[in-house]
């Protein structure tokens, strides 16, 4: 019986850190369509045992466990998207869009139209984040749900519905427009991007921050991991490749590369289903083997010019990392979790090498789903 009581709370805290954090949206927000499908997604998860990011897909409809929209099989506009059980836009349309496919792998959903000129990328992640590349000129419709908010904010479209924050940047735009309810992109071919912060980890400004340095190409990657070690990674820059190579207790292990050798910027989300620390240790971050400084504030880091990390975690279980990497050709970068440094009786810190962590015997390896599929985000 108390092995039988002791699985059943290891099943409940499973369950639990696979779930959005519902309580960090408002609560009480969460209704109409993307409501309904939100609930009907998680039973359908829960009936098959399915836990973290990632689509299941039925009859035009993708069920996430941060996202859910439906894709339109005529014309393959996005409609009903929600974040959370959230409802943000009653569709998503690009002009004269010649619908092809709609195809999902994974935390991502991909709509493409049928001369490629088109691309709608949709990530099941923290972040919520979408991706549209166009190779042409064309006009993108963000339609607003009731109750959700658009303006303009340095260079940037702010949407903002309940407790839900929530930043468009575009490039190549020859204007936008805010009016009716609708957000209207004319685009000259670019890249229009959409990213929430995260539904898991709200924090300060450093997100809106992190989305204007997609305006001149410095915003590299976003690696989102959680339950089961299931992740999400997205591609901001086209030169740019992440892949996650080991995945343990207390050490994960990516290799990152570029052709375009100037410094970038790498967002990460991380659960404490994955990476596993408490109060009493400290997680690193190792660049080809050598500890990267760390930054106290965001500030800071993006006024560094030498590789570096900043993170912040909450609650102990969640934590938001992001690194700049100064220059490029091809790096592995470690985070391990170590003991925190021990103090002299005078208070400070005793001095000890910094360790390097050894290269593990990994017991996972994992391919990066969807390379390729990033976009170049030109300077305006």
């Amino acid at each position: 019986m108390n092995r039988l009581t002791k699985l059943t709370v290891f099943m409940l805290v499973a369950i639990t850190l696979a779930l959005p954090v519902f309580g960090q949206m408002g609560g009480g927000m969460m209704g109409g369509k993307a409501g309904d499908m939100m609930n009907r997604g998680q039973d359908m998860r829960s009936s098959q045992g399915i836990m973290g990011m990632g689509f299941m897909h039925s009859g035009g409809n993708n069920y996430g466990n941060y996202v859910t929209f439906s894709v339109d099989n005529n014309t393959g506009a996005v409609m009903d998207y929600g974040i959370s059980g959230v409802t943000v836009f009653n569709s998503i349309k690009i002009a004269n869009f010649n619908f092809k496919d709609s195809a999902t792998m994974g935390a991502l959903t991909r709509i493409t139209n049928k001369d490629g000129s088109v691309t709608i990328q949709l990530h099941d992640n923290p972040a919520a984040v979408i991706n549209i590349g166009t190779k042409a000129a064309t006009t993108i419709t963000f339609s607003l749900a009731d109750g959700v908010k658009a303006s303009n904010e340095n260079d940037l479209i702010k949407i903002e519905v309940g407790d839900l924050t929530a930043y468009i940047a575009s490039t190549n735009t020859s204007s936008v427009n805010i009016a009716g309810g609708d957000i209207r992109i004319e685009s000259s071919g670019g890249n229009t991007i959409f990213r929430a912060v995260p539904v898991n980890m709200p924090a300060d400004g450093m997100y809106q921050r992190f989305m204007g340095e997609m305006m001149g190409n410095r915003a590299g990657a976003e690696v989102s991991v959680g339950i089961s070690d299931k992740y999400s990674i997205v591609n901001y820059s086209e030169n740019m490749n992440v892949m996650i190579k080991s995945m343990e207790r207390n050490h994960m292990r990516m290799m990152i590369n570029s052709t375009d050798p100037s410094g970038k910027f790498i967002m990460m989300n991380l659960d404490n289903s994955s990476l596993m620390w408490d109060q009493r240790q400290k997680v690193n971050f190792y660049l080809d083997n050598k500890p990267m400084r760390q930054a106290m504030t965001a500030d800071e880091l993006y006024t560094a010019r030498d590789s570096s990390f900043w993170l912040t975690m909450s609650g102990g279980n969640r934590m938001v990392a992001m690194m700049y990497i100064a220059n490029f050709s091809e790096h592995v970068v470690d985070i391990a979790v170590e003991e925190a440094t021990p103090t002299t009786a005078g208070g400070s810190e005793a001095k000890t090498p910094a360790s390097t962590p050894a290269t593990p015997g990994f017991e996972v390896v994992l391919g990066l789903l969807g390379t390729g599929l990033a976009y170049h985000l030109k300077r305006k």
